[in-house]
Order: C-alpha cells, then structure tokens, then sequence
C-alpha cells in the first residue's frame, strides 16, 4: 500500500490594506486625563461669543475704568482735597472697591458656564462617554473644577494684579514704590478666595441637578434670593451671618486686607468672610465629587 501523498503547504496569509494606521501620537499616562478635561472644559467656554467672552472684556474694562480714577487721583488738585478729610485716600482705595464689579462679572461666569456644566453632561449623557474610558471620577472633578478656576481666575485675579502694579507705577518715589508692592500678595490672598469660592459653588449646584435649566435656576435663587436674605438679616442682626453670602464675603476681605473704612461698619468681619468662603468652598466640592461618583457608578464601564 503506497504511501498518501504529503498536504500542499498552505498559501501564505495576506493582509488587506484597509487604511489602518498604527497610532504614532503622544501616548499620556491615566494621571494626566484631568488635564484633558480641563482643556475641554476651556474650549467649550470660549468656543461660542456669547459665553465666556464678554464677560472678559467687562473685566477688562473695570480695570481699565479703575486704572484711569486712580491715574486721575495722582493730580495735584485731587491730592490737596483728600488733604482736606478724605475718609480715604482713593489712589489707595480704587482697587479694592474694583472687586465689586468683578463680582458681578464673575456672576455672570458662572450664570453662562459654571453652573450649567455638570448638568449638561448629565443632560446629554455624556459621562457614559467618559467612564466607558479610563476616566475616573477624580479625573473628571479635577478637571472640571481647574478649568472653571481658571476662568475665574480671569476675571478676579488679572485685572486686579495689573493694577497693583500700576499702583506701583504711580508711585512718587522708590520708597513708596516699595510699600506698595505689599498691594500683590493682598490681591492674591483676596483674588485666590474669590477664585475658589466662585469656580467651587456653582459646579456643586449644576451637580446637583440633571437640567441645565433647573440648575441655573437654581443657582441664581440661591446667590441672587437665598444668600442675600441671609446677608440682610445678618446685617441687621449678628454680622458674622452676612458673610453667608460670598459677593459680600469677598467685599469684606478686601476691604480688610487694603484698609478701606468706608461701608466697613456694614460688612461681617474678615476672619468670618474668610471662614464662610472655605467652607462653601469645601461643601461645594465634596458635593461634585458625591454626585460624580454616583453618577459614574450608573455608567457604562464606570471607572473608580
């Protein structure tokens, strides 16, 4: 019986160019997806002309407003009547009573971005999106929390840094120059409370509901109605209970810090404004990591 002849070798696989490329790009470790996040956060806001961006430019203008009442204040005119009982010296006051009107720029912030943003997500499903990836929680809170404190940061903190420096500018001779460089670490004890208070509170109330209406709603019943009846009573009643409200917080900092005496008597005292802004700050963010939690628990491919 003869021998069954050997199996033809197999013909070689081919491989069909289907237009597949190896990825060839940066390859990012877990531990930086925040920053991704930010970066998305920061391009939604100024991606349309009606968000971010004219509430810049009003920044922008109140420094410059501000900047020229204090150039005018270095008149000779002005300085003989502030000579004359000036409850202040108002080259010295403009910047602090600035923060007033970086306040309600800063409102209007979190009115057009802030408080609608995890609510958006929520409304649009977009965390089945993130947490199908390696994003955890963290991750997301991070990212979203640093991208609104930059655009906090914006209004509160550029416009006032540039007008301590030219205060400096103004100054009459090389002494005062140095003294009034105290002005930067003031600016940024007041502009970095303001930046997490106001990057912190809203977020927490957008977290909260899964509407952006409903949340913007909310966070302007709550910073417009609830804080300032708060605040009121305060006023009439025991004035540590008006730093409740962070607009009046802030104000009351600032005037402590740069030695404003006028409209000081109505405001809560600086240890109690400093008090109420860390810790609405603190609630505010233990609130978005809660929810974000929760809601990453409810998606698909949730990460921890």
């Amino acid at each position: 019986m003869s021998a069954a002849p050997p199996p033809a070798p197999r013909a070689p696989g081919v491989i069909h160019d289907l237009g597949y490329a190896r990825y060839a790009g940066e390859r990012r470790p877990p531990s930086t997806l925040w920053r991704v996040i930010m970066r998305q956060h920061l391009a939604h806001a100024w991606k349309t002309r009606w968000r971010v961006k004219p509430w810049i430019l009003v920044a922008a203008l109140i420094t410059v407003v501000a900047g020229g009442f204090m150039y005018l204040q270095t008149h000779e005119t002005i300085r003989a009547l502030e000579q004359m009982g000036a409850p202040v010296r108002m080259l010295d006051g403009a910047l602090p009573l600035a923060y007033d009107f970086y306040l309600k720029a800063a409102f209007m912030v979190t009115m057009t971005v802030g408080a609608a943003t995890i609510a958006r997500d929520q409304e649009s499903g977009a965390f089945t999106f993130y947490f199908a990836r390696p994003v955890r929680p963290l991750d997301y809170v991070v990212g979203k929390l640093a991208g609104q404190a930059v655009l906090m940061a914006a209004v509160f903190a550029a416009g006032p840094l540039a007008l301590a420096a030219f205060r400096v500018g103004l100054s009459a001779s090389s002494g005062e120059a140095l003294d009034q460089l105290g002005l930067v670490p003031r600016v940024l004890v007041v502009s970095g409370l303001a930046t997490v208070a106001y990057a912190a509170m809203p977020l927490a109330v957008s977290a909260l509901s899964p509407r952006r209406t409903v949340a913007l709603g909310m966070w302007a019943a709550y910073y417009i109605v609830g804080v300032s009846a708060v605040a009121t009573i305060g006023a009439l009643t025991w004035a540590p209970l008006a730093a409740i409200d962070p607009a009046t917080a802030v104000n009351a900092v600032a005037f402590e810090l740069f030695d404003v005496q006028i409209t000081r008597a109505v405001l809560p005292p600086a240890w109690a404004a400093i008090a109420s802004l860390l810790l609405q700050a603190a609630a505010a963010v233990a609130i978005v990591a809660h929810r974000v939690a929760r809601l990453a628990e409810g998606s698909v491919g949730g990460s921890s």
